[in-house]
């Protein structure tokens, strides 16, 4: 059943409300991006050990990884660091969009079929397919999870507001067109995948079982920001109606223009006044929210121990990073290798889990 912010019944409007504020707060978080990142980072380094079994098209593997592939991940990497220091979160949030969707292009997109990469062993043996949407199967091992990545990078977007068109499960328009919507409602935001690749769409849908409460609804008039006006403060506000009525919260950056709300199971934007529910500080301390610990169903690994060219080694050990090859040995306390940037951007240094054999 469709969830309408007009009609919802009191118990569906908490369950739903609670479950938007949660999935607002895991779109755009440290923890479920950096997770996201390190789908592609597995299969980047797949890549590179493939590469050591030579192909028909060894030359231009080698050129793609270089120039391709590892500049996307260069660019997401760029926007984590960026995000970690909780200073700047909408040129780290662009960053991760534009890395998520150039590396999505070059195995699924425009740029994948025109160089022929559906079809070539190489990337086959990485998990790519040639399918389409409608197949059971759209990818496999590493290349799954790059295709997960991209789509936590498209919720990133929506969730953002950087310029998002998505389409609507929910039936058509009353002249057979597609519907479509670029923000979260109800609707859009619990819709049934529309095919069977999309079927992680939206992604990391999942509750634990003692949920953080959504705040209760702001009935201040106090700050409110209508409809194309300026957004002061970063984080989450709800869509308060002429009527009485709340729409699903949505998250906005500072500087954003409110947007009008797409009202669920229609086609039209109505005017809204906006008001915060959460404002968002996090990391500008160092620190991450308990709460994140919550935001996959199975432990995730701790991350990796990071330093960027300069900074005291925090680890003896291997650290690599994507624009070399090969790992460097560090003692602790000895500052690590530069240069601080190349042509392909911030260089940053991950210690290596497991440690190369001696």
């Amino acid at each position: 059943m469709m969830l309408n912010t007009l009609t919802m019944t009191p118990e569906q409007e908490q369950d739903a409300r609670a479950k938007a504020f949660y999935l607002l707060k895991k779109w755009t978080s440290l923890t479920f991006l950096d997770h996201a990142v390190e789908l592609y980072r597995d299969f980047l380094g797949a890549y590179a050990k493939q590469l050591d079994m030579p192909s028909p098209n060894q030359k231009e593997l080698e050129i793609a990884y270089v120039s391709n592939f590892l500049g996307a991940l260069v660019q997401m990497d760029e926007g984590i660091e960026t995000l970690r220091k909780g200073s700047d979160k909408r040129s780290a949030y662009d960053a991760l969009v534009t890395g998520g969707e150039r590396g999505s292009d070059l195995l699924f997109g425009r740029s994948a079929l025109e160089i022929g990469r559906t079809y070539d062993p190489f990337f086959h043996s990485l998990g790519v397919r040639d399918t389409n949407y409608t197949d059971s199967v759209y990818a496999t091992g590493f290349a799954e999870g790059v295709w997960i990545e991209a789509l936590s990078c498209l919720a990133l977007k929506c969730t953002a507001g950087l310029n998002f068109i998505g389409s609507l499960t929910y039936g058509k328009r009353a002249d057979g067109g597609t519907r479509i919507f670029e923000h979260w409602t109800y609707e859009s935001l619990f819709q049934d995948a529309r095919y069977p690749a999309w079927r992680y769409w939206p992604p990391g849908r999942s509750y634990p079982a003692e949920r953080p409460p959504c705040p209760p609804k702001n009935k201040s008039r106090e700050g409110e920001v209508y409809s194309d006006q300026e957004i002061p403060i970063e984080g989450i506000w709800e869509p308060w109606f002429s009527v009485g009525k709340v729409g699903c919260p949505n998250y906005f950056l500072k500087g954003s223009v409110a947007h009008k709300y797409l009202l669920e199971g229609t086609n039209d934007e109505q005017a809204v006044r906006w008001r915060l529910l959460w404002e968002d500080k996090r990391y500008q301390d160092g620190s991450i929210p308990a709460e994140e610990e919550t935001y996959f169903p199975n432990p995730v690994a701790q991350p990796k121990p990071r330093a960027l060219p300069g900074e005291s080694c925090p680890r003896a050990g291997y650290w690599q990073n994507p624009v070399m090859k090969d790992p460097v040995y560090v003692k602790a306390g000895e500052p690590m290798p530069g240069p601080q940037h190349t042509s392909w951007g911030m260089v940053i240094w991950q210690y290596c889990d497991p440690q190369p054999d001696n």
